[in-house]
């Protein structure tokens, strides 16, 4: 399983190249109606900054002609770490 750092930056890369079927699996169900609400106004980036914020919190910028913020909680769901809540800063 990789770590929460690496899957934080794999989930960022998805997001920037627009890899939809890449991050289908990051989510639970709860988290996956949130990031529907979000994902209304798509993220356009070709950069991102990850912040721990510990107990595997993590805000994620993404970078493009403006700038989104994005607090993520990611919990280990059997093998592999998956966003169970999430919201827009």
């Amino acid at each position: 399983m990789a770590d929460i750092k690496e899957t934080w930056a794999r989930h960022a890369t998805d997001i920037t190249n627009n890899n939809m079927a890449g991050l289908m699996g990051d989510f639970t169900p709860a988290g996956l109606a949130k990031a529907m609400v979000i994902a209304a106004t798509p993220i356009v980036a070709t950069s991102y900054e990850v912040k721990d914020l510990g107990n595997n919190e993590a805000e994620i910028t993404y970078i493009g002609t403006g700038r989104r913020v994005i607090w993520s909680k990611w919990e280990d769901t059997g093998g592999k770490f998956q966003i169970t809540d999430l919201a827009e800063r």
